[in-house]
C-alpha cells in the first residue's frame, strides 16, 4: 500500500476527516496528499516520488520551499530564543519596510492569519466610519470570519439575480442576522456598484475586495470598475480595503494597488509576505489606524502577534523580493509557463484557457471568453480540472483542487526556465493522457 494513503487512513484516526485544514484533501485524488520534504520548486511524497509544485502553498511560498535567507533568518531568531508576546527591534523594521514597499501603508500591525487581518480591517473601518454594513464582491473571498463568510462558493444553481446575489452561507454555523449587514455586488459589474451605493452609501463603512481576483483563479478588474470602486467610497465617507492576502507581491513589489495605480484607505498582505511562515499585515492611513488601541479606542491584540521567528521571516523574504531582477524571473517564467500551457491545450484540442499576472495563475475549461466575474468562473468544466489535475499529479507536476469553482495556481521564484520546460513536458503527457479519446 502506498504510504501517502496508509498515512491518511491514520490520520483519520485521531485528525477530523484526517487533516489539518478542511481544503487539505485534494477533490482530483480524493485525499490529502502526504509530503515528506520540500526545496526549491519540488515536492517529494512519503512513497518518494517527485513533484514540480504549482501550488506553492496556496502561494506563501514565492521564493522556493527551504530559501536559504530565510532560513538563516528563522534560525537566527530561535538563536536569541524567539521570546513571543514581546517587542523587539525588528517588528518596527519590519513595519518600517512594508511603509516603503506598499503605497497606502503609513502605519500597520501584524496578526497571524489573513482571516485575522480582514477581520481587524472590518472591526476598524466600523469604528472610523460610525457605520455597520460592508460591501463585499461575489465570490472574493476574504477568510473564515462569519461576517464575510457570504457569497464565496455559491453553487451556480443558487447564485440568484446579479442585481440581488444571493448571500449565500459558505458554512453551517453562522449566527442568523449577520447577512444583513453585508452587501453583495457582482465582481466587474459598475452599474451594479453604482446602484448599490445610490442604496447603501449612507450605511457603508466598507467596500473590500480583492483587487485582483486570484481566488478564482486570475481575474483582472477593468479600469472602469477599478476606478469607480475609489471614486464612489471616496465620494461617501466609505473605505476601500484592498485585501491583498493573495496579491501582495505576487506580480511586483507594491503588489496589485501599485499595479492598478489605484491607493485604498486600507488594506490586507499576507501569504508571500511571511516568506512561507504563519505572518498576516493589515494597514493603511495614519488617522485610521490611530483608532487601534492603546492610542484609539479600537482592539487589536493577541500573544502570538508578530511573533519574532515569523517577522525575522518576513524581513528576510521582503528583501529577496527587492533585489535587483526578482520580478522580472518572474515575468519570464510566468510568459514561458503561460504561453506554453495554452499551446499544449491547443495542440490537444482541448478547449481551456490560461490567465495570470505574476506567479499566480487560473485554468479555466470550457469557457469562451475571459472570466469578468465569479458567475463566469464558475461556468467552466469542473470535471475537465479534476480530470486534468488527477493526470498530472501522476505525471509530476503539482496541483492542488480545494473545491474553488476555479483554483488558482502559481510557481516560485526558485522555479527556472529549465524548471518551467520540464513542468510543460510533464503536462504535455498529462494532457494527452486525460483528454484522449480512450480517457
Amino acid at each position: 500500500m502506498s504510504r501517502v494513503i496508509d498515512q491518511y487512513q491514520k490520520a483519520c484516526q485521531s485528525l477530523a476527516g484526517g487533516v489539518s485544514s478542511s481544503t487539505r484533501v485534494n477533490r482530483a485524488v480524493g485525499h490529502p496528499m502526504y509530503f515528506d520534504r520540500a526545496a526549491g520548486c519540488r515536492l517529494w511524497d512519503l512513497d518518494g516520488r517527485e513533484y514540480i509544485d504549482l501550488c506553492t502553498s496556496h502561494g506563501a511560498t514565492l521564493l522556493g520551499h527551504g530559501d536559504a535567507r530565510v532560513r538563516q533568518a528563522v534560525e537566527a531568531a530561535l538563536e536569541r530564543g524567539a521570546a513571543c508576546s514581546y517587542e523587539n527591534e525588528q517588528h518596527a523594521a519590519l513595519a518600517e519596510l512594508l511603509c516603503d514597499v506598499i503605497p497606502c501603508l503609513e502605519r500597520v500591525r501584524f496578526t497571524g492569519s489573513g482571516t485575522e487581518a480582514t477581520m481587524h480591517c472590518i472591526r476598524l473601518a466600523r469604528a472610523f466610519t460610525g457605520r455597520q454594513k460592508i460591501l463585499k464582491f461575489e465570490g472574493n473571498f476574504h477568510g473564515y470570519h462569519d461576517q464575510v463568510m457570504f457569497a464565496i462558493g455559491t453553487p451556480a444553481d443558487q447564485l440568484g439575480p446579479e442585481d440581488r446575489p444571493n448571500p449565500y452561507p459558505g458554512s453551517t454555523g453562522i449566527a442568523a442576522g449577520l447577512a444583513d449587514n453585508v452587501v453583495i455586488v457582482p465582481y466587474n459589474r459598475v452599474d451594479l456598484l453604482e446602484q448599490a451605493f445610490d442604496q447603501h452609501a449612507h450605511e457603508l463603512a466598507a467596500v473590500i475586495g480583492e483587487p485582483i481576483y486570484y481566488n478564482a483563479g486570475c481575474i483582472i478588474p477593468n479600469e472602469e470598475f477599478i476606478t469607480a470602486m475609489r471614486e464612489l467610497t471616496a465620494h461617501n465617507g466609505v473605505l476601500l480595503i484592498f485585501d491583498e492576502v493573495l496579491s501582495a507581491f505576487r506580480m511586483g513589489l507594491g503588489g496589485a494597488q501599485e499595479y492598478l495605480g489605484v491607493m485604498p484607505d486600507l488594506c490586507t498582505l499576507g501569504k508571500a509576505v511571511g516568506g512561507g511562515y504563519p505572518l498576516s499585515v493589515f494597514g493603511g492611513r495614519r488617522d485610521i489606524m490611530d483608532r487601534l488601541m492603546p492610542t484609539g479606542d479600537c482592539q487589536h491584540s493577541g500573544t502570538y502577534n508578530g511573533h519574532p521567528v515569523v517577522v525575522a521571516a518576513a524581513l528576510a523574504a521582503i528583501n529577496a523580493y527587492r533585489q535587483p531582477g526578482f520580478y522580472d524571473h518572474i515575468h519570464a517564467v510566468a510568459n514561458l509557463l503561460y504561453d506554453g500551457l495554452t499551446q499544449l491545450f491547443a495542440k490537444h484540442g482541448v478547449q481551456a484557457s490560461v490567465h495570470g499576472l505574476g506567479a499566480r495563475f487560473g485554468i479555466y475549461f470550457g469557457l469562451t471568453g475571459e472570466p469578468r466575474n465569479y458567475r463566469d468562473a464558475v461556468q467552466h468544466q469542473r470535471d475537465h480540472m479534476l480530470r486534468f489535475i488527477k493526470a498530472a499529479i501522476a505525471h509530476g507536476v503539482y496541483f492542488h483542487d480545494y473545491g474553488g469553482a476555479a483554483c488558482h495556481h502559481g510557481f516560485c521564484a526558485a522555479m527556472t526556465i529549465a524548471d518551467a520546460q520540464e513542468a510543460l513536458r510533464r503536462l504535455d503527457a498529462a494532457i494527452a493522457t486525460s483528454f484522449s479519446p480512450a480517457s
